[in-house]
Parts: C-alpha cells; structure tokens; sequence
C-alpha cells in the first residue's frame, strides 16, 4: 500500500472511529462500523445505526425526547470530520459533506429562524468536539481495530471502546435469566 493511500485509510478509520465512539458515548446503538468502501454511495466507509424506534417520529412530534435523539445523531455526524481532523492535524477535504447535511436536515427539523438554527449547530459542533476530546482514547483504540479488521459488528466494537463491558452486559443479561 502506498504511504498516500495508507495515510488515506488511517484517515478514514479515523473519522468512522469517530462516529462510532460518538454513537456509544450519545447512546445511539449500530449495527456496525466499517472502513471498506462503497462503491454505490461513494463512502469510505460508514456506521450503520439501527432503525429508529417507533417513539421515534420526527416529523410529527418534537417532544424533548425526540429533540434530544436528534441532537446526539448530529453531534455524532459531526464528530467523524472532527476526529478526522485531529488525527490528521489539518481539516478534510472531502468526506464530510454527506454528514454535514444529515446534521443541518435534522437541525431543520428542530425549526426556528436561521440566526438560532445556526447557533444550535454552533452549540451541536462543540459538543462533538468535546466528545472527541474526551474520548480520544477510545477512538485511537477502534481506529486501530478498523485499520486490523475493517469491520467491527456492534458488540466487538463496544468491546474496544470499554474493554470487558459486553462480557459484564453478557453476564448480567445471564443472571436476569437465573432469577426467573
């Protein structure tokens, strides 16, 4: 692999290490996060999250909860481009335009004039970057297992965000099953 295209990989698992950290952290379930390209999409890679529950209907409610589950999904957008640029020390070119509009779309849906929309993101942007600060040793740790295995399913992924914390959900789950 030339260095070019290798520092282009670590780059992207980089920026999807940074979704999913994120995800974990806002406490947004997915099924997996990867680093092989899609070619239908034109992604590098990409989290997939899980379908939203039924609750989950933005268009007809804006009830705090649904406002709340909004934020957290564009703080996670955010936060791929953030880490991105921290591991690279300099801003990407390319790659986040497709998060930035899943974040403004669901800014929109918050409603409100155009100086508070802009002032939400402002808010949501920093939020993501003290998101990535906090947990920037998590997502070196699962830049590092993408960069080893280019997919990581759900619970291998929670696994190297918090060694032993599926073993520890594995095992409580089992001893909810005794009790019955």
């Amino acid at each position: 692999m030339t260095d070019n295209k290798q520092r282009t990989t670590e780059a992207t698992a980089h920026h999807e290490a940074g979704h999913a950290v994120a995800a974990w952290r806002m406490y947004l379930p997915f099924k997996y996060v990867t680093i092989k390209p899609d070619a239908d999409d034109g992604s590098l890679g990409h989290v997939l999250h899980d379908v939203h529950p039924k609750w989950f209907r933005p268009d007809d409610d804006l009830s705090d909860r649904v406002r709340l589950r909004l934020e957290r999904h564009i703080i996670t957008s955010f936060a791929g481009q953030i880490a991105e640029t921290k591991f690279r020390g300099r801003r990407p070119r390319f790659g986040m335009h497709s998060d930035n509009q899943i974040a403004v779309d669901m800014a929109f849906r918050l409603g409100g004039s155009r100086e508070t929309l802009e002032a939400y993101l402002k808010y949501c942007w920093c939020r993501s970057h003290d998101v990535v600060n906090g947990c920037w040793r998590q997502i070196e740790a699962m830049a590092a297992a993408l960069l080893q295995k280019q997919t990581l399913g759900y619970e291998d992924a929670i696994e190297v965000i918090s060694p032993g914390s599926m073993a520890l959900r594995n095992s409580l789950k089992r001893a909810a099953k005794v009790r019955r």
